[in-house]
Formats: C-alpha cells, structure tokens, sequence
C-alpha cells in the first residue's frame, strides 16, 4: 500500500474531473490504486508543458527517477506504462551530465489529453491530494515550510514567518474564454491555410497548440471546488532563497497566458533590482562601478540602442543584461542563457561581441572579484548570503556565489514589501510581485527594503496588466519558459531565470 503523503505535498494541482475522464477512457487506468492514478494523472497533464520540457530532447519530458519511485514505489512505473502504454521512453539519461531519461505521450494518450481540455469550459473540478484525497480549504501559507538543499535533504524554510503568502490567486475566467477562441480561430485559419493578417504573421503551431494548452489548464484549474475563480499557487524555496512556483502556474506561464489570466491587476516590479545591488554590493567592498552606473543611469536608451542595433525587442536585451550579471560565458549550444534567450547562435555572437556587451563584462567580472574577496568565510569554508542561507566555497563557481549573494538580497527585499500589503498582494514573482490594487505606496515599500536589506532599491510604477487579444501574439511572441530541471540547472550555474513578465 503506498504510503501517505506529507502536509508538504498536500496541495497539489490535481483535477479529479481529469482522473475520473482517465478512468473512463484508458483502459487499465481504472484498476490502479487511487495514488497511482493521480500520480499518473499528473505526469500526463504536466507532460507536454515548458515545465517538463527535457533539457536535450525536444518534444519530450523530463520526470527523475526518485520521484517516480517516490509516486510508484521503487522501479514499478515502468511495469504500469508498459501495461497502460503511456509514455514512450529511451534510456538516454546521464547522472553525470544531470540528463533525466526522457519521456513522449504516445498518440492515443496525447489525444485523450487534448479531447479533455478542449471541453474544461463546461468542467468544474474538485482538487486532490498526492494520496487522491479530496481537499477541502486551501493552505493558509502558499510556501511551504520545507526547503529541499541542494542533497535532496528537506530543512526548515528560511525566513517569510510573518504574514502568510496568499494561495489562491485570482484568475480572469472571461478573458481566458477569449483568448482560447482566439488561439483556436488561428489554429482554424492555418488549417485551411488562411493569413489573416499579413503585417503580424501567427506564431508556429506548436506554439499556438502549447499555448492553448496552457490557457485551458489555467481556465480548468480555476473552476474549482476550493477557491473557484483561483487557481492555487504553491512556491518552493531555493537554496539561495528564490521562490520558485510548482506546477502549472503563472510566475513562469507563457506571457499571453499570464496576461490574460491576471488582466485586471498590477504589476510592481524592482528597477533593475539585479544591477542596483551589484553596484552597491560592490561599492561596500571598495569597487566603483562604472559601466553598471552608466548603464543603470541610462537605461532605456541601452536597452533600446542594443535592441535596434539587433533587431530584437528591448525585453530580451533585458534579459540578456541579467544573465551577464549572473556569469553567462559565451556557447553555441542553442540551449544556453544567451542563444536561448536572443532566438539565435548568430545573434548571439554578435551580442557577445558588442563593446558595451564587453564593458559590463568586465565591469561584472571586477565587482565580483571585490563582493568575493570581501566576504566572511565561516566554519566549512562557507560563504552566507543576506537571507542567511550557506553555500560552499569549495564546490561553487565565483559566478554561483555571486548569484548566492544577489539573490539573498533579492529574497529579502520581497518578503519585505509582502509584509506592507500581504492581503493585496496575490502573486510573487523573483523581483516583484502581482497585486489586487495599484493604490499601493511605492515609498512606503522602498523605505520598508531598505530597512530590511540596507539596500536602496526603486520600486517602478505599478502597470496595468492588460491583454488586446488582437496584438496577444504579434506584440508577444512566444518567450522561452523555463521547466523545472532548467530552474534548477540555471540556480546551481548562477544563471538567471527569465519569465514571461
């Protein structure tokens, strides 16, 4: 008999109306012991999102092999999906290179998937437990009170004991309606091979079918029993102290999506919150920043010079900036932070090329030098970040502790603008957050992280989350979202992660 599960895993995104479909259309899934049959049922709806996107194979998905122990119990997953044919399977995997074996849905499940989403309109569900339990409330805390070391070993969260973090996040029901016609009437168009419009070409279809994916599962986890109209939202801490959101969720949902989902609402972001510690960071160990200055006096005119200059859009110049802080080293593999980020090898290059490019790498690569040079070593050759978490010197790259120690400030600094307007804010992004009401006091906040960080941050002016169907897709291309394994490699490389905010 499996065993139950922990109040850590609880609240899982778990449709019941998904697993009762499965029983009735997959033959063999019936006869599965409840536990078994929601892990599977989970598995099959994460399968062929960003979240589960293999590192190496495109197409396919990534589950490590303890999980499903954990889910299955010790190698019995294979004997299930040989007996209900579920998922195709290789034995590519590499514990060295931190390659999972990878996973495809076979055709007939990938079609049951796709036949159940598309009538979620008409669906409500109620939520499960990993043990198949029907849950009652949502968790008064949206972060969960263990945090999993870089071992695999579960220790007590760091930090976040006063106002507790919402769960439910509000969702915009009738806005993702529209926007799944919209995806569905371009789906439609390229099936008879129309162009509607000929200035805004539609994105590729696997990117429009990914995206109506997406919104469904967004619509349907919303049409809940708990919290309807939410979807519930619970976040994982980071060995630096980072929040990373479980699941299908929308701190990392594709931008159209999210956009949709949150229409309504307010964005706050942190004004260049990677830059601005950096420089100050340095600054106490004795290294003035002149190129990070100049860039973070000037930044709209950088960021729009380099995006003409490149012919790409001033988001991924953005991006393309924070990975330099966090140690992006140039690679040809599409996959990396920069090739990954610009849609290009060749842009890439050129990027890597550029004097300003260059300037802020070596102004980068000084600052960290100072930050590193400067620290208290405790006990183990340790070095600790704001947030008090520990990371070795021994077994890190400079670029991971420096990442370590900017994200420690980073973590500290939103907790401390939660803690002024808990029951307004809904959502938590790395450097930001999502709120209910842009009526919140920017200076009341800035004053509140620097008390808690000693770290002089702006906070921008609150934006309107806002979708115009009619440009979702022209103005908003597809954004490259991270899976978990990438969250994880990017976190121990001292690489960013880049959402579609």
């Amino acid at each position: 008999m499996p065993k139950r599960t922990t109040h850590a895993n609880r609240y899982a995104q778990l449709p019941d109306a998904f697993r009762k479909y499965l029983c009735r259309h997959l033959p063999g899934f019936a006869a599965l012991h409840k536990s078994h049959q929601v892990a599977l049922m989970s598995m099959i709806l994460q399968a062929p999102t960003k979240y589960r996107e293999h590192s190496h194979y495109e197409g396919w998905s990534s589950f490590h092999y303890k999980t499903l122990d954990e889910k299955f119990g010790r190698r019995r997953f294979e004997g299930i999906n040989q007996r209900l044919g579920v998922f195709l399977s290789t034995s590519d995997w590499s514990k060295i290179e931190g390659r999972t074996k990878p996973y495809k849905l076979t055709d007939k499940v990938a079609a049951l998937r796709e036949e159940f989403l598309a009538g979620v309109n008409r669906r409500t569900t109620d939520l499960l437990t990993d043990d198949g339990d029907i849950q009652r409330t949502a968790p008064k805390q949206a972060i969960e009170a263990k945090r999993k070391t870089k071992k695999g070993i579960l220790v007590t969260r760091a930090g976040w004991h006063g106002k507790p973090v919402q769960a439910a996040v509000p969702v915009n029901r009738d806005m993702l309606k529209k926007l799944t016609l919209v995806i569905e009437a371009k789906l439609c168009a390229q099936d008879y091979g129309i162009q509607p419009d000929l200035l805004h070409p539609d994105p590729d279809r696997k990117y429009l079918k990914e995206l109506l994916a997406e919104v469904q599962t967004v619509h349907h986890l919303a049409r809940n029993t708990v919290v309807p109209g939410c979807v519930i939202h619970r976040y994982a801490q980071t060995e630096s102290g980072r929040l990373y959101a479980h699941n299908v969720n929308l701190q990392n949902a594709y931008r159209p999506v999210r956009q949709a989902a949150l229409h309504g609402l307010y964005d706050f972001d942190i004004e260049n919150c990677h830059y601005s510690i950096l420089n100050q960071m340095a600054a106490r160990y004795g290294h003035q920043c002149g190129a990070i200055r100049h860039y973070l006096t000037n930044k709209s005119k950088v960021r729009k010079a380099l995006a003409d200059e490149f012919g790409i859009k001033p988001k991924q110049v953005k991006n393309a900036l924070i990975a330099l802080v966090y140690g992006a080293s140039f690679s040809e593999r599409p996959k990396h932070a920069l090739p990954r980020i610009l849609g290009s090898v060749g842009l890439a290059i050129a990027f890597y090329e550029n004097p300003l490019f260059k300037e802020l790498g070596l102004d980068i690569k000084a600052a960290r030098s100072a930050i590193l040079s400067g620290q208290e070593i405790y006990r183990g050759n340790i070095i600790k970040n704001l947030r008090g978490l520990s990371m070795g010197r021994r077994d890190h790259h400079d670029r991971q502790l420096l990442a370590h120690l900017l994200q420690g400030v980073e973590s500290v600094a939103l907790e401390a603008a939660h803690e002024l307007y808990a029951s307004q804010i809904v959502l938590l992004q790395h450097d930001g957050f999502t709120a209910t009401s842009s009526q919140l006091s920017i200076p009341a906040i800035e004053s509140a992280i620097f008390q808690a960080t000693g770290y002089r941050l702006e906070v921008g002016q609150p934006e309107p989350i806002l979708i115009t169907l009619d440009d979702a897709f022209s103005d908003h291309p597809e954004i490259s979202i991270p899976n978990q394994n990438l969250l994880q490699a990017n976190a121990h490389a001292g690489l960013p992660v880049t959402h579609a905010s």
